[in-house]
Parts: structure tokens; sequence; C-alpha cells
């Protein structure tokens, strides 16, 4: 027996979620598109701790983060993921891998049976690191090759067609 529940045309099967984590501001603007292409919900991974303002101090602090493989504490909790079946996160590549701070938010959550979307921002660095790493820490979930925009091509032609191509397939 398969039980789902419908709300305005939308199932357990394919509700939505796009989480983001944001220095910069480009992961807000590609989350946010997604978000009303799909009509998911939204979440914001933010740190307690504020990142500098200045580029060269936020890279020097996001190094001895990693380095010491910190996990800094975050401002919110999200209280449902068990209502979502696809998750988009869009995160900016640090240092090779994702920002400590989305790694605290993974570590939070049960991701068994979901299928989670990597969208990494960059400014030149491409993927590196970051699907490989989000493989480990959510063993259980089914990770789609992630998709790299290089930060400065965010408003690109190239982008949109890009983002249109992935959002088609998350429908």
């Amino acid at each position: 027996m398969i039980l789902y529940f419908e709300m305005e045309g939308i199932t357990m099967e394919n509700k939505l979620l796009v989480v983001y984590f944001t220095w910069s501001g480009t992961s807000k603007i590609i989350a946010e598109r997604i978000k009303n292409e799909l009509n998911a919900d939204i979440f914001q991974i933010e740190a307690v701790k504020k990142y500098p303002n200045k580029y060269i101090t936020c890279v020097a602090q996001a190094g001895m983060e990693k380095l010491k493989k910190e996990r800094p504490q975050l401002k919110r909790e999200l209280e449902n993921i068990s209502e979502y079946k696809k998750i988009v996160l869009v995160f900016p590549n640090w240092w090779g891998t994702l920002p400590m701070p989305v790694f605290s938010f993974l570590e939070k959550y049960d991701f068994k049976e979901k299928i989670i979307l990597p969208i990494c921002m960059h400014g030149g660095g491409g993927l590196t690191n970051t699907v490989k790493d989000l493989k480990k820490v959510c063993t259980d979930a089914n990770i789609l090759d992630g998709t790299a925009i290089k930060k400065q091509d965010v408003d690109s032609e190239e982008t949109k067609k890009i983002l249109e191509k992935l959002v088609n397939e998350l429908k």
C-alpha cells in the first residue's frame, strides 16, 4: 500500500526544498530562482558567527575552519526535513569543498532516500571535491551530478539555460 498526502497539487513524493548558504549573495540569487520556478520551499543555512565582509579575511577564516574541521553553530534549524523528497543544495566552493556551515547542516539531518542536486557557485575552481565530500556525509542519499556555476556568470544566458534544464529535470 502506498500512502501520500496532497496539498494544492503537491504530494510528499515531489515536495522540493531549496537549501542554500551564501556569503557574497550569488548562491541566494540562484536558490531563489529555482524556488520560484518550482514553487519550492527555501531554507538559508546561516552560521551564528558572521563571516567577515572583506573577501581575503573571509577566505582566511574559512581556511582555518577547514583545517580545524570546525562545524560552526547554525542560527536556526529546519524542523521538517522528512517532508521533502528532493533537495537542491546551493553553496559556494570554499577551499575546494563545502563551506563548514554546510557540513554542520548536513550532519544534523537524515538524508536517507532523499534526492540531492548540488549546485556549486565558484570563482574558477568548479566543483573540485564538493560532490565527493557531499557523498561522504550523505551516504544514504541519491546525490545527482553536481552543477558548477561561475559567480560572475549568475546573470548570463548560459546560466539561465542551465537552470531551465535543471528545473525541468526536477519537475
